[in-house]
């Protein structure tokens, strides 16, 4: 589905799907998004307006010319516009939390309990940019299929645990970035879990006893596929007095996706000119996941089956920016691009909604029937790999189930 311009035209229905509770005037003048009623005559007008140059992707002119045009201002120039625009940038951002928080109003589905999140952040670079601007941080609840939380930063701002909230029953899934070892303690500290995955150097790890745990001989003392270590993680000099006992679950990759993992750190290491890790080259024979996970109710095997959801995020993300056009960014000014990735989101968002997307689908197709047997995505470190298909007449399953099935979900 493609955002059409013709979405601006059916005000009504548009203005329709914004929260019933939210006030556009008074938060807009309370944001300093709306002062003097001047050219632009009230809040819903600059609402208008920001939208049909970021929502649609019209430049500053055509949307001047657009809103003469249609008798939505009498006159407007490009740099007053520009002025506005780049004013209401915290506003129309309040206005994305406001539609995510409606969205977050449908009931999750829950699985024994437990709801599954994958977290993760995609990048926009501005025109000519050679690293990245922006940073869109997004929650995704994979029951539902759709975002439960987002934060916009720049480019300096990290990726970890900490961009989301968290409620107890929750299992976040996260890949390696968020292997941080000062935000692992809080989301166990909301009552939530996580299971995250970590390479050799990412964290220091330790015996259960504290002593430094060597990683690679655990490695090679591991004769199954599929096993686990207890471990603990040096939280830094401030650490609480217990110790964060965490479990390491093992997996050891067959030999010809260990191989392709390794043809491309040598092809890596090559273009910098560097020659590789050995270590990274031996750690690349396995997947690491670390979680807060009870063994007794998750074995590794589960553990490893629910991690391969958080692939869904990225079916998402692929989605949410071909249909928001967030790689499209126009704008240098800061203030500017702010508000033009906003309103990209508010259009998107509403479009979803009024095309009935939210959520009665899921991110890579149509809603799974939960009786017939589902097939996880597979790994990223798995090109090529079949996919593992688990009925829910398994362990994972069986606790996992759904305690009202419900046709439309994606798991």
């Amino acid at each position: 589905m493609k955002i059409r311009p013709e979405i601006l035209d059916h005000w009504p229905e548009v203005s329709a799907r914004l929260p019933a509770d939210f006030d556009l005037e008074a938060t807009a003048r309370l944001r300093g998004a709306f002062r003097r009623a001047r050219e632009i005559k009230n809040a819903e007008t600059l609402l208008r307006l920001a939208l049909a140059y970021g929502g649609l992707g019209m430049s500053l002119r055509e949307t001047c010319a657009w809103a003469e045009a249609g008798g939505i201002v009498v006159s407007l120039s490009d740099p007053s516009l520009l002025e506005r625009l780049c004013k209401a940038a915290p506003w129309l951002g309040d206005i994305v939390a406001a539609l995510i928080g409606e969205q977050a109003k449908v009931p999750a589905e829950r699985w024994a309990g437990y709801r599954l999140r994958a977290l993760d952040g995609t990048s926009i670079c501005e025109p000519g940019a050679d690293r990245t601007t922006w940073r869109l941080h997004v929650g995704y609840d994979l029951a539902t299929g759709q975002v439960d939380q987002l934060e916009l930063t720049d480019g300096h701002g990290a990726e970890n645990l900490q961009r989301l909230t968290y409620r107890p029953g929750d299992i976040v899934l996260g890949d390696r970035c968020y292997a941080r070892p000062r935000d692992l303690r809080p989301v166990m500290d909301a009552g939530a879990d996580f299971i995250v995955r970590t390479g050799w150097n990412s964290l220091r790890l330790l015996q259960a006893n504290g002593e430094p745990l060597d990683l690679f001989a655990a490695l090679a003392a591991q004769t199954e596929q599929e096993s686990e270590i207890q471990v603990s993680v040096h939280e830094g000099v401030e650490a609480p007095s217990e110790p964060l006992m965490l479990r390491l679950v093992i997996r050891r990759k067959a030999p010809e996706q260990a191989e392709a993992e390794q043809k491309r750190l040598l092809k890596d290491a090559k273009k910098r000119g560097k020659q590789p890790d050995p270590r990274s080259l031996e750690a690349a024979k396995y997947i690491l996941l670390l979680t807060s996970l009870p063994a007794a109710a998750f074995p590794p095997a589960d553990i490893l089956a629910i991690y391969r959801f958080r692939w869904q995020i990225e079916l998402a993300f692929k989605r949410f920016k071909s249909l928001a056009g967030l790689d499209m960014l126009p704008a240098k000014k800061p203030e500017l691009a702010r508000a033009w990735i906003y309103a990209r989101l508010i259009v998107a968002i509403i479009a979803e909604q009024i095309a009935g997307q939210v959520p009665d689908s899921s991110p890579s197709g149509p809603g799974i029937i939960i009786r017939k047997p589902i097939a996880l995505a597979s790994h990223e470190d798995s090109p090529g790999h079949d996919l593992r298909r688990h009925s829910w007449t398994n362990p994972v399953a069986n606790r996992l189930q759904p305690l009202q099935p419900n046709p439309s979900s994606p798991l």
